[in-house]
C-alpha cells in the first residue's frame, strides 16, 4: 500500500530540512568534524583489512616455503633408502611428529604400466598403495622445480608441495609430496581478525558516542545561531515598531489634541472643515496601524501553518486585469503609467486570494518606490510553470540591500526612501505563500534604474 503524506507535512518537513541545511552551511565545522569520523573510520576499517590481508599472504608464504624445506630434506635421504620402506616410514613420521602442521608425507613411484603414480611410502598407512594422477604430480614428475598448491577438505586449507626425486645422474625415481595443513594459521588469523575487529568496532562505537555528543552540541550552536537570528530580528522589529507605532500614536494625540481645542473655542454654527482635515489624517494612521498588525498575524499565521490554502485552476489573466485597472488609478495620481501585456493568457494553480494578496504587494510596492516613469505587468510561460512580472522604473535595490530582500522587518533604509512607511513583512508574507502554493518569486534589481519582481506559479 503506498502511503502519502500531506501537503502540509511535505512543506513542513521541507522546511525543516531547509533550515537544518542553511545551519550547516552556516557551521561548516560541524560538515569538517563529519568529514573527519567518517574518514578515521574508513581509514581504520582498510588499514585493518589491508593489514590483515597481507599478514595472511606472509604466512601462507612462510607456510609454503617450510612445506617446500621439509620436501626438499625427505627428497635427500629418499634417494639413499628408496628400497627400505620401513626406514622411510620411521624418519618420515618422526618428522610429522616434530611438526604438528605436517598432515601427510608420502612418496610415490611411477607405476608399471607408466601411466600414473602409486602410493610407495605414506605417513597414512591406509593410502599406500593407491594410485595419485594428481596434476600437481604430473607438473612436478616433468618440471625440477615441482610444484606447490592449495587445497581443501571439508572447510580445513592444506599447502601441498610435491618435489621429483632424483639419482646423481639426474635418474627420476620418484616424487615425494608433503601435505601442510593450515588449520592452526587460518585459526589464529580468524582469531586475529576477530580481535582487531572488536577493537576497531569498539574505537566505532566510541567515535559514533563521540560525534554524536559533538552533533548534540551543534544542535546547540545551531539554536544559538537561531537565538543570535531571533534576537536580530527582535531588534529589528522593536526599532521597525519604534519608528511605525510612535509616529502614528503621536499623530493621532496631536490631531485629537487640536479637534479638542478647536471644538473648545469655535461656535457651534463654525465650520468643522479643518476637524474633518484631521479626522482624515487620522484614518489614514489607523489604517496604517491596522496593515502593521495584519501583517504581524499574517506571519504568525504562516509559521504556524494556520493560512488555508485553496488550489484550483483559473485563467491568470482574468484575476489581473482587474487589479491593474485599479492599481493604475493609484499610478496616475503619483504621475506614472501603469501597462498591463496581455500576449498571453496562462492559467494556473493557486489559491486565487492568495495570488490576489501577492500581486497586491507587488504592485503597491512598485508604485511605492517609483518616483517617476512606469510599470509593466508581463507574463511569460516556463515548462510548468507561469510567471508574472512585475518591472518598474523606480529607485531600486543596491546589492547589498538585495541580501536581505525577502528577510523578516527588512527594510533597506535610503535617504530617498526613508520617509515612505512599510513594516518589512510584505515580501517576506508574499514569497511564503508562493511557496506554499509550490511557486516562489524572484527579484532582480539596479540602484537608480528600477526593479523586476517575478511571481512563478504551478501551470493550471
Amino acid at each position: 500500500m503506498r502511503v502519502s503524506l500531506p501537503k502540509n507535512s511535505m512543506s513542513r518537513l521541507n522546511r525543516v530540512a531547509s533550515e537544518y541545511f542553511q545551519s550547516l552551511r552556516k557551521n561548516p565545522v560541524v560538515l569538517y568534524s563529519v568529514f573527519l569520523v567518517v574518514s578515521v573510520t574508513l581509514a581504520i576499517f582498510g588499514n585493518t583489512y589491508y593489514s590483515i590481508q597481507k599478514f595472511e599472504e606472509s604466512t601462507n608464504s612462510l607456510l609454503l616455503n617450510k612445506a617446500s624445506l621439509i620436501e626438499k630434506t625427505i627428497a635427500v635421504f629418499s634417494e639413499e633408502h628408496l628400497s627400505d620402506p620401513e626406514m622411510l616410514r620411521e624418519k618420515m613420521n618422526r618428522l610429522k611428529g616434530e611438526e604438528k602442521d605436517i598432515a601427510i608425507i608420502a612418496i610415490a613411484t611411477r607405476s608399471q604400466e607408466g601411466e600414473g603414480f602409486v602410493q610407495w611410502v605414506s605417513t597414512d598407512e591406509a593410502e599406500e598403495g593407491k594410485e595419485v594422477n594428481s596434476v600437481g604430480h604430473v607438473i612436478a614428475w616433468e618440471s625440477s622445480d615441482g610444484s606447490a598448491f592449495l587445497s581443501s577438505d571439508q572447510g580445513e586449507r592444506f599447502w601441498n608441495v610435491i618435489r621429483r626425486i632424483e639419482d646423481k645422474d639426474g635418474k627420476r625415481l620418484g616424487l615425494v609430496s608433503v601435505r601442510l595443513s593450515l588449520a592452526e594459521n587460518d585459526a589464529f588469523i580468524q582469531r586475529t581478525i576477530v580481535r582487531v575487529y572488536t577493537v576497531t568496532v569498539i574505537a566505532l562505537l566510541f567515535v559514533l558516542l563521540l560525534l554524536l555528543n559533538h552533533l548534540r552540541f551543534s544542535r546547540y550552536a545551531i539554536r544559538a545561531n537561531k537565538l543570535e537570528e531571533v534576537d536580530r530580528m527582535k531588534d529589528d522589529f522593536i526599532s521597525m515598531a519604534s519608528h511605525e507605532l510612535r509616529s502614528p500614536i503621536t499623530i493621532l494625540r496631536g490631531y485629537v489634541d487640536l479637534i479638542g481645542d478647536g471644538m473648545r473655542t469655535k461656535l457651534p454654527s463654525e465650520t468643522l472643515a479643518e476637524e474633518r482635515k484631521y479626522l482624515a489624517h487620522m484614518e489614514s494612521t489607523l489604517g496604517r496601524l491596522g496593515t502593521l498588525v495584519e501583517d504581524l498575524l499574517e506571519v504568525s499565521r504562516l509559521e504556524q501553518n494556520r493560512v488555508p490554502f485553496q488550489i484550483t485552476s483559473f485563467d491568470l489573466l482574468e484575476v489581473v486585469r482587474p487589479m491593474a485597472r485599479d492599481y493604475a488609478l493609484q499610478a496616475k495620481e503619483k504621475g506614472l503609467e501603469l501597462a498591463l501585456h496581455e500576449e498571453v493568457s496562462p492559467k494556473v494553480s493557486a489559491d486565487i486570494e492568495r495570488t490576489k494578496q501577492i500581486l497586491a504587494n507587488l504592485l503597491s510596492n512598485a508604485i511605492k518606490y517609483t518616483k517617476q516613469g512606469k510599470i509593466d505587468i508581463f507574463f511569460k510561460e516556463e515548462h510548468d510553470r507561469v510567471v508574472v512580472t512585475v518591472a518598474d522604473t523606480g529607485l531600486g535595490i543596491s546589492p547589498e540591500g538585495m541580501g536581505r530582500l525577502f528577510g523578516k522587518f527588512a527594510r533597506i533604509r535610503t535617504s530617498e526612501n526613508e520617509k515612505i512607511a512599510g513594516t518589512g513583512l510584505g515580501l517576506w508574507i508574499a514569497r511564503e505563500m508562493a511557496r506554499k502554493m509550490e511557486g516562489d518569486i524572484m527579484a532582480e534589481s539596479i540602484q537608480g534604474v528600477g526593479s523586476h519582481f517575478s511571481l512563478y506559479l504551478k501551470k493550471g
